[in-house]
């Protein structure tokens, strides 16, 4: 369903399914197969802001990696401007919680990397100094203006997000998909780059798919957000917010519209939870193992956490 007010959807996520193999193990030398989403329907309208929550192992970051093109779905597809989505592409960044910084490079130097090969509006390759200005600009954009020549280890943990973020819309997607961006930050700093983040949205009119553990934060940064279920991961649930003009000058946090929206997103999350605990915390590991999984001897199934 499109968000209200909003034109033809510029995301839509069509009966999206997937699971994972587990390798055999002791516990179970057949191995099994592990249902990470299930029948996920979804649309994003173009410009809208879209938080997603939900328990450990409900797949948000396996679907936000579809999403990405970086994981097929087994069952499915996604639409971006009525096109299937097949594989990575220049119309979708991803921001990951992990900086993903070269340690090398300057904070200049790594935005500017992901513009080598890039064309400019005459269809050239950009030149070093074209690529040079559009990371001061989109450092300036970020707020680290005076900051190019900074090396990584002379940034803070905010500083680094921020030229994570910058080096994102550099080269000018449509779309914007934020995995936990600010998880490692403290308080304070994460309060304020969600603030600078809104700033961003407002000032470009990106397509943003933000996930998050925090029921505050999407609340505060979401137009709607769309509560998963336990796992296997389905849509439970989508949220509208309406905070009103969200400048950063009031502290709408307070405001009981903002605890209004929090109450119920937290109601829809809670009973989810519980069920997640309830099942187990155990992720699929890179090499297909699941340590804390318990298994059903007959018939064959899994309780525990999605990747």
């Amino acid at each position: 369903m499109t968000a209200p007010g909003y034109p033809a959807p510029k995301i839509s996520l069509r009966h999206i399914g997937k699971e994972f193999t587990v390798r055999p193990t002791k516990e179970n030398p057949q191995g099994s197969r592990l249902t990470a989403l299930q029948d996920i329907s979804l649309e994003v309208a173009a410009g809208e802001f879209l938080t997603l929550v939900g328990p450990s192992g409900s797949g948000k970051t396996t679907l936000l990696d579809i999403l990405a093109g970086l994981t097929k779905p087994d069952n499915g597809q996604v639409l971006v401007d009525g096109k299937e989505v097949t594989g990575p592409g220049r119309d979708r960044a991803v921001v990951f919680q992990q900086y993903a910084l070269f340690p090398w490079r300057t904070a200049a130097a790594n935005v500017s990397f992901g513009l080598e090969g890039a064309t400019g509006l005459d269809g050239r390759k950009l030149s070093r100094s074209q690529r040079a200005e559009k990371a001061r600009e989109y450092l300036q954009l970020v707020g680290l203006a005076g900051f190019e020549e900074r090396f990584p280890h002379e940034l803070s943990g905010g500083m680094k997000q921020r030229v994570a973020i910058a080096r994102s819309l550099a080269y000018e997607p449509d779309i914007l998909l934020m995995d936990e961006p600010f998880a490692a930050l403290d308080a304070q700093t994460r309060e304020q780059l969600q603030d600078e983040l809104l700033r961003i949205w407002r000032s470009t009119g990106k397509t943003i798919i933000f996930i998050t553990h925090g029921i505050d934060e999407a609340v505060y940064l979401g137009q709607r957000v769309a509560v998963l279920s336990s796992r296997p991961g389905r849509l439970k649930q989508l949220v509208d917010i309406d905070l009103g003009d969200r400048d950063g000058d009031v502290d709408l946090r307070s405001g009981a519209a903002f605890v209004e929206h929090r109450h119920r997103v937290w109601s829809l999350l809670h009973e989810e939870v519980l069920r997640a605990q309830e099942a187990g915390h155990a992720k699929i590991q890179p090499d297909g193992s699941a340590p804390d999984e318990t298994w059903d001897a007959t018939p064959q199934t899994t309780h525990g956490k999605a990747a």
